[in-house]
């Protein structure tokens, strides 16, 4: 099964992916070092769920 890295958007496959890393809890794998660099400069911009992305108000 593939998942999405969170940095990118790209589909991953967990057992080749480039690189992984924790946050709260979760693990999350990356296709690139520099993918897994940048989520790890700024966990909290990744790791949020998409939906969540809109709370401010229009």
């Amino acid at each position: 099964m593939k998942v999405t890295d969170p940095v990118c958007g790209m589909q991953v496959d967990p057992d080749k992916a480039a690189g992984k890393a924790e946050y709260q809890g979760q693990t999350y794998y990356f296709c690139s070092e520099d993918c897994r660099k940048a989520f790890q400069a700024e966990p909290s911009k990744y790791a949020m769920p998409k939906h969540k992305d809109h709370d401010h108000h229009h």
